[in-house]
C-alpha cells in the first residue's frame, strides 16, 4: 500500500511541475497561410537603401509567401525584424533582388537566364503574435556574413 501512496504522490508531483512550465512556455507561429492575416510590410529599395513604404494588416499574396523563406546560402540580402525591446524576432532571406531572372520557354539553352535590375519592390509577411518595431537590412559579404546594411523604425 506505501507504494501505491508514493506512486499516487509522485504522479501529482510531475503533473503540478508540468502544469507550470506550460504556463511560462508560448510558442509562436514563423510562418503565415495565404487565407491569414499578417503584418505585411511593403519596401521600395535599391542597391544602398531600403524605404519603408507601408506595414499593413492584411492577407498576404500567394506568390510573395512562395518568396518568403528563413535564410539560405543563397541569400544575399536579409531582413530581420525585432520588436520594441530589441528582440530578433524572426530573420527573413529575400534572395538577391537585384538580379531578375526570366523563366520563358525559349530560354533554356542561353547562358544567362537574368540580369541586373536598379531598383526593386519587396514585400514581406510577419504573423500577427510578432509586433515589428525596427527592421535590420542585411547584406551578405564576400566571405558570407551578413553585415547590416540599414535600421529601418516602423512608424
Amino acid at each position: 500500500m506505501k507504494k501505491i501512496n508514493i506512486i499516487i504522490l509522485s504522479l501529482f508531483v510531475s503533473l503540478a511541475y508540468t502544469e507550470e512550465t506550460k504556463k511560462d512556455f508560448q510558442i509562436n507561429k514563423l510562418h503565415v497561410g495565404p487565407n491569414e492575416d499578417a503584418y505585411v510590410a511593403s519596401f521600395k529599395a535599391s542597391a544602398n537603401s531600403f524605404i519603408l513604404k507601408e506595414v499593413k494588416i492584411k492577407k498576404p499574396k500567394t506568390r510573395n509567401l512562395k518568396k518568403l523563406r528563413f535564410i539560405n546560402d543563397d541569400d544575399e540580402y536579409a531582413i530581420r525584424v525585432f520588436d520594441k525591446n530589441g528582440t530578433e524576432m524572426i530573420a527573413i532571406g529575400i534572395g538577391n533582388p537585384f538580379f531578375a531572372t526570366y523563366e520563358h520557354i525559349g530560354y533554356e539553352d542561353r547562358k544567362y537566364m537574368g540580369g541586373p535590375v536598379t531598383s526593386a519592390d519587396i514585400e514581406i509577411a510577419i504573423p500577427l503574435e510578432f509586433k515589428p518595431a525596427v527592421f535590420i537590412i542585411s547584406k551578405r559579404d564576400s566571405l558570407g556574413k551578413f553585415n547590416d546594411l540599414q535600421e529601418i523604425l516602423v512608424p
